[in-house]
């Protein structure tokens, strides 16, 4: 539009000067024709400048988004405990996030599980509400048809922030887990790993790294709007989003949270144009090439990390066994149908650590 505007006001400035020229005095003639050229400069340098600034990659989203979040005031007055487990749930996931809640219930059964409900079938919500029947387990309604309707794709996964900035409103600290992750271990496994985040010398993020580099699971496009080039991350492991460690402090909140919230409220930024999910290939040499799989949220977040902590993951991750296993979603629904199937009691716990 600015384009058009000038192009339509050079058009006038030009059939102007061309009458100046026929009906004016000599003398006048060349002042207007100066006076032309260098009101024709200004306008091209101003042009110039107006294209540069809106080529410019930035993270601007509406307010109305950083007050939904809590960003500008309080969204949560309840009781805030100090350690959660966080999950979410979209529609048909209903049997993943049951065995995940009788998992949590016999593993972990001292710590509270929040379930976010992103989605589920009115008769999906009830089975997750009566198997999350106690008070250590919740199910929190969220509604995404807040934000732009990409937020709710499950292939970019938008959310896992939003969800994330809502449960520190209501817990100190969250241990984020999809639903389709089970836990091997106890809570005193969980709760060693909570004392590291907690700690003084704690980032405030604790994750589990990966073999990848940041920039063999980013799109080079995404780089841009943190101004940033991808030479920086081409040996920094990528961490996973399977389960993160998260406190609740300023420096998760306005350093990590806020700037990966406005890349994934970032159409551009959290979707590049030629961004996909599929088509990964780890084997282009050298590793740390762009693979073309694109982690969507997660690529952001690792960019964000990378910036908040000096390209140095081992102030944010770890390396140790992990104490989960992942069960499909495929898996889950075949294991609780055969429970429905064979057993009558359904309080049981059919997951397997296989």
């Amino acid at each position: 539009m600015r384009t058009k505007n000038f192009l339509i006001i050079l058009c006038c400035v030009i059939a102007t000067s061309i009458v100046l020229i026929i009906l004016g005095p000599t003398g006048q003639q060349n002042q207007s024709i100066k006076d032309i050229i260098d009101g024709t400069h200004q306008q091209f340098r101003e042009l110039k400048e107006q294209l540069r600034v809106s080529d410019e990659k930035k993270l601007d989203i509406d307010p109305k988004y950083l007050a939904l979040l809590g960003f500008t005031q309080t969204i949560y007055n309840g009781t805030k405990s100090n350690f959660s487990i966080v999950t979410y749930a979209l529609k048909g996931q209903a049997a993943s996030v049951i065995l995940l809640a009788q998992n949590v219930a016999l593993r972990l059964p001292t710590e509270p599980l929040m379930i976010y409900d992103l989605g589920l079938s009115e008769d999906d919500s009830r089975a997750v509400s009566g198997f999350c029947n106690s008070s250590k387990c919740s199910v929190i309604p969220y509604d995404l048809t807040l934000y732009p309707s990409y937020v709710s794709d499950e292939e970019m996964h938008a959310f896992r922030p939003l969800v994330i900035k809502d449960a520190l409103a209501r817990a100190h600290t969250v241990l984020f887990i999809e639903n389709s992750v089970r836990v091997r271990g106890g809570s005193r496994d969980v709760l060693d790993l909570v004392k590291i985040v907690t700690s003084t010398g704690g980032s405030g993020v604790l994750g589990w790294v990966t073999r990848q580099a940041v920039s063999a699971r980013t799109h080079p496009k995404m780089f841009d709007y943190f101004q940033v080039t991808k030479e920086s991350f081409l040996f920094l492991p990528m961490v996973e989003m399977d389960m993160v460690f998260f406190i609740d402090a300023p420096t998760v909140s306005e350093r990590i949270l806020l700037p990966w919230i406005k890349c994934t409220l970032t159409p551009e930024c959290i979707h590049p144009i030629g961004a996909q999910s599929g088509g990964c290939k780890f084997n282009k040499k050298p590793q740390y090439r762009y693979s073309g799989c694109h982690g969507y949220d997660a690529s952001a977040f690792n960019i964000v990390l990378g910036l908040t902590f000096g390209f140095d993951e081992k102030k944010y991750s770890i390396v140790e066994p992990n104490i989960f296993y992942i069960e499909t979603l495929e898996q889950a629904t075949k294991i609780l149908e055969n429970k429905r199937k064979n057993i009558s009691d359904t309080s049981e716990h059919p997951f397997t650590e296989e």
